[in-house]
Parts: structure tokens; sequence; C-alpha cells
């Protein structure tokens, strides 16, 4: 029987030796059992260069392994830099041995397992080119499919996804301690369906966990979301079911819900330390999605991880959990599929040597033009779409692709110089890395092209965010030392070429009357002698992109725009912080307290209204007039301070653990905030936050400093003086040093002792 539906995802049946397709037919979703896929390993072996041994022999040898289902010698690209392909020994398990084939063949003579990171369902995916929320049209015999393709296509822009049944859990424990425990019963659970709320509380805890079976029986749910799923609460409700004698079973096949506890880790990514919790929950047939853990489905909705599982050709509830480096990693792996490459189990593009002043002259990152503090008039802010990305797919950077041969043996003619560098990019074939991108670019204009024209600006904001994120760290991934397919020569051509972009583009404004005031590798701000025209913009727009064959966009025209001074430093002006308003009101910040994380509630409205006042402003003149009554918001809030009238749920300061609470030194707030919640039975982490209150910032004892979030009662009271010096800081961070110097203000003896020094 052919049949039509949504495949939501794909899971290992291990006992039956196959895989289970989830696939969702009108409002209903089942699981059914597919055996035609048996997933493969690659191996490049001594024994198919051995004359002593046949390919027949070979084979035989391979075949003897019990979980091993056939094998055949084909030829693929054992290496990114190999010219032809070579004899490997592909060999096919199935779904449930995968792992285990692979271990054992890595003992045969001078082995070399390729493919083993793909798991068995990402395999399945690539393979057949089928993809989670793609439409599919498969052959059913009973509860077995015999037949599957997909109907939809992963450059497919404009696409339906199927209508989901979602519902959120969330646990309440009935504890007498500041922090529960595994011990403490369940008070009530709250189930989230459709914007309405179920209350889940009976006398017996029994009863409350059959009662949450029933209820998501009876729902039957596509998508499970929690906040803390992987982390407690599964763990939790597994403990307390355990002690209750109730199978709470939350996958679609009926496993039990069995969450042992396991070790967290902390860990470095992309400039900061990350937490991630020990326990990954996911299940079969539905998806868990931990708003805590998921790096797409907060800021990008289900959206976002239908287009990452898309482009990863991986499970929903991995994709959630994946870094973005891992999901650039799997886009490449489809792309090697493609080609014929194979993934190897470790990186193997070691860096070229290289003499200190070659190291000197490479490392230099992107072009950053160091502004000046200021206010400036007739501003225009201009910048390039996905530069770095666009200039790996247009100038074929990838590492197989990199040569520093002196002679070319193809004449030169498909040779592209790198500026400064002394080695060239060869054309004659397409780099792994500008494949696997060119799609991401494409996509991503194409729904920000969507977008423009108004279709459904909702869902392809969040899809083209998605891309965004994928594209801003396809740099740092080329150059990162685990990367199968990075390579630190192409990382630096990027920058090279970067560069040069930017040095173009510079010539191209001075040429027209431009003078670029700031520029931070692909974003830059122009600034003419007279009114600037926004046509003159758009034209300057135009020339740098056929110049340099990367689209510039303006992204407005300010009324007027203010670069602040460094707070260490006032003559210099840091890099990321500015904010300005544009000629229709628009106010745009970056870098200062209304956009850090950090940030309490009460410091970030303060600053927010002072900028709302100087927006008033029409120009530079107008701003600097305004700068007193910015001073006398400040002023009003540092008054609500001192009269207490102040909710202390919006003097709440956030600090992200840089390393683990007992390995700080010092008696930083974090720091403080966190010995508070150890001795009062929290488990932290690096990478984790802590929250406090400041309540007593010149306390001798360190410890009475601050107060964690969770400790706050009654009685505790804030330190008016700590928070007026943050709101005076909030005030400075919008004035250039300069102009500060020169105010004459009525108040002056009542600002300066606010000031800081």
């Amino acid at each position: 029987m052919k049949m039509e539906g949504w495949l939501l995802d794909a899971s290992v049946d291990r006992g039956g030796r196959a895989l289970t397709l989830w696939i969702k037919v009108g409002k209903k979703t089942r699981g059914y059992t597919y055996h035609k896929f048996h997933p493969s390993v690659f191996v490049r072996t001594d024994l198919l260069d051995d004359p002593k041994w046949s390919d027949i022999g070979a084979l035989k040898t391979v075949l003897e392994h019990p979980d091993v289902t056939g094998t055949a010698i084909v030829h693929r690209f054992v290496s990114v830099y190999d010219e032809q392909p070579r004899r490997v020994l592909q060999v096919f398990t199935t779904p449930d041995m995968h792992w285990k084939v692979a271990r054992d063949l890595e003992t045969l003579p001078g082995a070399t397992v390729f493919h083993s990171d793909l798991n068995p369902v990402q395999q399945f995916f690539i393979t057949n080119e089928i993809f989670p929320f793609g439409r599919v049209e498969f052959e059913l015999e009973g509860s077995t499919v015999t037949e599957i393709k997909c109907l939809d296509r992963r450059e497919d822009v404009e696409y339906e996804t199927p209508e989901l049944e979602e519902i959120g859990i969330e646990a309440f424990i009935d504890t007498q301690s500041i922090f529960p425990t595994m011990e403490d019963p369940i008070h009530h659970i709250d189930v989230y369906h459709r914007n309405e709320l179920i209350l889940i509380q009976n006398d017996e805890e029994r009863e409350t966990l059959l009662e949450l079976q029933r209820t998501v029986d009876e729902i039957d749910p596509d998508v499970i979301v929690t906040r803390g799923g992987d982390e407690h609460l599964f763990e939790y409700l597994t403990t307390r079911a355990h002690l209750n004698n109730v199978q709470l079973a939350f996958s679609r096949d009926g496993t039990t819900l069995n969450i042992a506890r396991k070790e967290s880790q902390s860990f470095w990514q992309y400039n900061q330390v990350v937490y991630r919790a020990g326990n990954q929950v996911m299940f079969n047939g539905r998806i868990h999605i931990d708003r805590r853990e998921s790096q797409y489905y907060s800021p990008s909705g289900m959206e976002g991880v239908i287009e990452g599982c898309r482009l990863a050709f991986a499970q929903p509830q991995r994709v959630a959990r994946m870094s973005i480096g891992s999901v650039n990693a799997a886009v490449q792996y489809y792309t090697a599929h493609k080609m014929g490459i194979l993934i190897p189990p470790v990186k193997r593009n070691p860096e070229f040597l290289k003499s200190v002043n070659e190291l000197a002259s490479i490392d230099r990152g992107g072009l950053i033009l160091q502004p000046r503090p200021g206010v400036y008039e007739n501003v225009a802010e201009c910048d390039f779409s996905s530069m770095y990305p666009t200039l790996m797919v247009t100038r074929n950077i990838s590492p197989e692709t990199i040569c520093t041969r002196t002679q070319c043996p193809y004449d030169y003619k498909y040779c592209i110089e790198v500026p400064d560098l002394r080695f060239r990019l060869c054309s004659r074939r397409r780099g792994i890395v500008a494949e696997a991108l060119e799609i991401v670019v494409k996509k991503r204009d194409a729904f920000k092209k969507l977008i423009e024209e108004g279709h459904d600006t909702r869902k392809y904001e969040l899809m083209q965010n998605t891309l965004k994120g994928v594209l801003v760290s396809c740099f740092g991934y080329l150059g990162f030392k685990n990367a199968r397919f990075g390579r630190v020569e192409a990382h630096t051509a990027v920058t090279a070429f970067a560069r040069d972009v930017m040095l173009k583009t510079q010539e191209i404004g001075g040429a027209m009357g431009f003078k670029m005031i700031h520029g931070i590798v692909d974003s830059l701000w122009i600034q003419s002698d007279e009114e600037i025209a926004y046509d003159k913009v758009v034209e300057f727009c135009r020339r740098v992109t056929e110049a340099v064959d990367i689209k510039m966009s303006p992204k407005g025209v300010y009324r007027w725009m203010v670069i602040p001074s460094s707070r260490i430093h006032p003559s210099i002006a840091p890099l990321n912080r500015y904010y300005g308003v544009f000629k229709n009101g628009g106010i745009k910040t970056r870098g200062i307290e209304t956009r850090r994380r950090d940030t309490c509630l009460f410091v970030g409205d303060c600053q927010k209204v002072m900028i709302k006042t100087l927006a008033h402003a029409l120009n530079k003149k107008e701003f600097l007039e305004r700068i007193p009554e910015a001073y006398a918001v400040c002023r009003e809030y540092i008054e609500r301070l001192h009269r207490g009238n102040v909710d202390l749920r919006d003097l709440v300061l956030h600090a992200r653990l840089t390393r683990e609470p007992s390995e700080y030194r010092t008696t930083s707030r974090a720091a403080v905030a966190a010995q508070q919640l150890i001795k009062s039975g929290k488990e932290l982490h690096a990478g984790q936050k802590v929250h406090y209150v400041l309540v007593d910032e010149d306390a001798e004892s360190p410890i009475r400093r601050v107060k964690a979030l969770e400790l706050l009662d009654e009685t505790t009271r804030y330190d008016p003086e700590a928070y007026a010096q943050l709101c005076i800081r909030a005030f400075e961070n919008l004035i250039p040093a300069q102009h500060l110097q020169e105010l004459h203000l009525n108040d002056v003896d009542q600002l300066t002792p606010y000031l800081s020094q």
C-alpha cells in the first residue's frame, strides 16, 4: 500500500536489528519497521596491498565477523588531497552493531576506519537523502516499510512543515529545603498544552505519576518541551516512579523511562565556558527539547530545529543539542558523502611549518579600523552579507585547495592569488568546505528575500537566524584544531581576502567623498562632510558589491551616532560599543548595558530611558544640549534606589562561572554567590550562571557583599550606593569622555560623588 506522510524521526530498533521510522499521517504518528538499510564503515587496510592476500580472501576475513552483513571493495577518496580514488573495504552491518563492528575492524593490519562517527540513523538520512520533517512517500506492508523516498528537497526554500502536537512539562517539588533533592516528593506537575495549563495534583504521589502518564498518552504529543529535562527533571521523575512502583513511558515505543545520573561537562566553546548536562534524554518517536540545552529551539523555535535537520541530515533531538560547530561538521559530512570523500576518524591536515616572521604576517585576523570616541553626524552604516562564508564559497577556500608550490604544474590558469600570503588557491576542482557552504549562503539569501517581500516573515526570520548562526561559526570552525576538514592556512586565507576587501571598499568610499570612521571586519560606518543622501549610500554599496563580488547593503543613515570612550583609556574607543538614532527614529545599540546579559533590569531600564531622552535630538548640537536631561533621568533612578522604591527582582545581576567554584582564588561577586549556593546544598559547575543582589558592597567580609538570588528572603535589603554606581556607569558609557569633561551641570556638586574615577 502506497502512502504519504511526514517523517518526524528515526531510531534504532535493537531487538529487531532494524530501523524504526516515525511517520505522521494525518494527525497520527506511528513507528514503522524498516529492514532495508544497513549502515557501513569504510576500511583502508594493508590487506588490500599485500600480495599474499587476494581480494576475495580479504572480503572473506571480514565476513567472518558475526555482525557483518556484507562487504565490498569500492573506490573512494581516502583524503581530500587525493587526486584519484583508492581501493577500500566497505563493510555493512546491522544498525544496532555499527559501533562494535567499527571498533573491531580497527584490529585489521594497518587499518584506518572511516565514517565511524556517522551514527546509523544519520547514515540512513544521508544515503537516502531523507530528512526529518520532510514529506515522504512510502510502501507499507503491515507495519513494515518496504520502500521510502523523500518528496521534498534540501534546497527548497518555501516548504511546508507538519503540524506538531506539543506539550510542556514542569514538576514542582514538595520540600522544606532551599534546594530540593531526589528524596523530596512531587507536590504537583504542570502540563502546558495549546496555551492551556493542565494541573496534575493528587493526595498520593503514585496517582500524580499515573495521571501524568495518562495525560501524555491522551494528548499523544510529537514534541515534549522542558526546562532542565536533561539535567534533572527526568532523572527526578525516574527516581519517584521507582519509589512508587510506577512505569513511566514517554517514548512512543513504550520504552520505560530510566534515567541514571551521569557526570556533567564544562568546556570552552566560542570564547566562553559552556556547561552541558551529563544526560541527553532522547525519546523514541517523540522529540524532547530541553530549552536549557538547546542551541536552536530557544532562539529559533521548532522552525530552527526543522531547518537544522535539513542542513545536517540528523535527528531532531540531536540537532537541538548540537553546537553550531557540530552542525557545520554535519553539513560537511553530507558533502563528503556526495563527493566520494571518506570522513577520517581524526583530523589529518597538519599545519605547514612557518617562520616567526611568516606567522606574524599571516596571523592578523580581519581588518579593523580603530574609531575615535565622539558624537558623529552624517553617518551611514553598511555591511557585507555573510562576508567570510561568501569568500570561502567564491574564492574556493578549503584545505585541499591550498597550494604552496612555487611553480604551478597547470601553468597558473587555475591559480587564485591570496593577498600578502606566500601560497595560492587552486580552482581546478571544487573544495569540500566551499561546496558545503554554498547551499547555506544561498538559502539564507533566499530567506532574507522572502522576509523583505513579506512572506510569512516570522517563520522565515527564525529559519534565516538558524543559517546565520551556522555561517557565523564556519570561519572559526575552519581553523578549529579538531575539524576533520579544517586547516589553519585556509583560515588565514579567509582573513587575507577580507582585509583586501575592506581596503578596496575604503578606496571606493574615498573616491566618492566618504570617510570611514569605523570598521569591524565586515561592517563599516562612512561619514560625509555634508548631509548624507541615502541614494548615494546605495550607489556606494552597488559599486563595492561589483568590485569585490560580495553583496554589501546599507543598514541605515543616522541622525547622529555615538562612539563612547574606553573606561580605562578615555582617548580610545571600544570596538564593539556604540549607539545611535537613524533618520526614521529607530534606535540601535551595541555593547552597552541595555545589550549586556549581565545587566540587571533596573540599570538597563535606566539606560534605555536616558537613550530615549537623547534620541529626541535631531543633530549633534541638540544631543550635547540634552546630556543634562539624560543625567537628570539617571539621578531620578538613583533617588528611587535611596527611597527603597525598587523591587529586588529588578536588581538581580547575572554572571557565568568561568571555572569550577572551588578553583576561584579571588572574591569576585560571582565566586562569592557560588560559594553561598554550594554551602546551601546546590551543585554548581563551570559554565553555569549565578544570579545575585548587591547587599553591602563595602562590607569587610566578601561573603556579606552579595546574596545569591535563591537565598533572598523578606529581610534582604539591597545596597543603594552600589546600584547608584552602576547607574552612573551606565550614564558615563553613553557620553564620550571629552564631552563629560566639558559639561557644566547646574548640580555638578551632586554629580561629582557618583562619577567613577
